[in-house]
C-alpha cells in the first residue's frame, strides 16, 4: 500500500486513544519514519513549509519543513511534543527561563528516522544540519493553535505574544 499523509494521521489519531496515547503515537510515528522514502516521495519540494493536518482538543498534527541556513527563533509550545525526522535534521537548541533571559540546556537533533520528544514546558530554536531542509511529523499532545504562547526575543531573551507576524520577523539566518 502506498503512503499517505492521511492515512498517517488516521493512525496516529486512532492511536491517541490507546490508555498510553504517547507511547501508542511514537510507535505509530517509529514505523513512519523507519522507512522514509515514501514520506518524502510524498512531500511536494514546494509549497508551504508548516501544514496542520488535523487538530482537535487531544492532538495537533503538523508536517515541518525548516530551511538551511535561517534560524526559526525561540518559542513555547506548552504541550508535550513528538517530532519522527524522515529528511535531514531539524536541531533544537534547548532553554529555560533564567534570571537574565533564556539559559541554554541541551541540543537534541531529530534526523531521518529518529523520533524525539520535547517536554511541555520546553523553549527551542530550530536549524537545520546541513545544507538540505529538514522534513519531520510533529504531533502535539494538545491543541497548539488555540493556545496563547510566547516566542523570545533573539537579543535580550524577553518574552513577547507569539503571533505568526513576529515569528516570521524574529527568524535570523545562520
Amino acid at each position: 500500500m502506498a503512503f499517505s499523509f492521511d492515512t498517517l494521521v488516521s493512525d496516529i489519531r486512532q492511536a491517541a486513544k490507546a490508555p498510553d496515547a504517547e507511547a501508542a503515537i511514537r510507535e505509530v510515528l517509529t514505523a513512519a519514519v523507519a522507512d522514509p522514502a515514501p514520506l518524502i516521495a510524498a512531500t511536494p519540494e514546494d509549497g508551504e513549509d508548516e501544514i496542520l493536518y488535523f487538530e482537535d482538543e487531544t492532538l495537533s498534527i503538523w508536517r515541518c519543513r525548516f530551511h538551511p541556513h535561517e534560524a526559526i527563533p525561540a518559542h513555547e509550545h506548552k504541550l508535550k511534543v513528538l517530532i519522527a525526522g524522515y529528511a535531514g535534521g531539524e536541531t533544537s537548541a534547548l532553554y529555560r527561563r533564567g534570571p537574565g533571559g533564556l539559559e541554554h540546556i541541551e541540543t537534541v537533533t531529530a534526523r531521518a528516522g529518529d523520533v524525539i520528544t520535547l517536554d511541555r514546558d520546553a523553549i527551542h530554536t530550530v536549524t537545520t544540519e546541513g545544507d538540505a531542509p529538514s522534513l519531520a511529523i510533529h504531533v502535539y499532545l494538545g491543541p497548539l493553535t488555540a493556545l496563547q504562547r510566547d516566542l523570545f526575543d533573539p537579543e535580550t531573551g524577553a518574552a513577547v505574544a507569539f503571533t505568526m507576524e513576529s515569528f516570521e520577523a524574529m527568524k535570523r539566518p545562520v
